[in-house]
């Protein structure tokens, strides 16, 4: 029982700690647009299980509004790109910035549908003001992939080292 609890914790850890990092973080504590959840989307194989927390942070935050659609779009571009990149480390390099570049682009176009004149003036007036969060955006998933990378890389190396320690006992 205590092998089975070892490797159930061991094989959750990761997406548990996730979890607890997208939520503690889109409460306000970081800058705007400065959170995990694109990197946990992107590295997710729990796509319900991600859609849930969104849906469940914008319950409890109130963060429906005219757009939201076009945001959730966005979101669902991180594990698709992800799917698309599978573990290989080149491919999840090319598709996460590409993951990013669309989240920005479908959620400001929805920014754009509600707030702003729905003219090419206000298209270009609506993506210009919205780069520096996508600078916050691009950062920020590319520095918690990375983290969430190196957690599964150390995870495997943990792994490794205690199937060798079995067959030798």
């Amino acid at each position: 029982m205590k092998k089975f609890l070892r490797h159930q914790f061991s094989k959750n850890a990761p997406l548990a700690l996730t979890a607890v990092a997208v939520l503690a973080t889109r409460g306000g504590v970081l800058p705007p647009n400065v959170s995990p959840l694109g990197a946990s989307g992107f590295a997710t194989k729990q796509l319900f299980w991600f859609f849930v927390g969104i849906l469940a942070f914008d319950l409890l935050r109130g963060g429906f509004y005219p757009g939201v659609l076009f945001t959730y779009l966005g979101f669902a571009m991180y594990p698709t790109m992800g799917k698309f990149a599978g573990t290989s480390l080149r491919k999840q390099a090319l598709f996460l910035p590409i993951a990013s570049l669309l989240f920005f682009l479908l959620s400001n176009f929805g920014v754009w549908w509600f707030w702003y004149p729905q003219t090419w003036a206000g298209l270009v007036l609506c993506y210009t003001m919205a780069l520096p969060f996508y600078r916050n955006t691009f950062l920020s998933d590319v520095g918690f992939f990375a983290i969430i990378a190196g957690v599964r890389y150390v995870g495997a190396v943990v792994q490794k080292v205690r199937a060798r320690e079995l067959v030798v006992a």
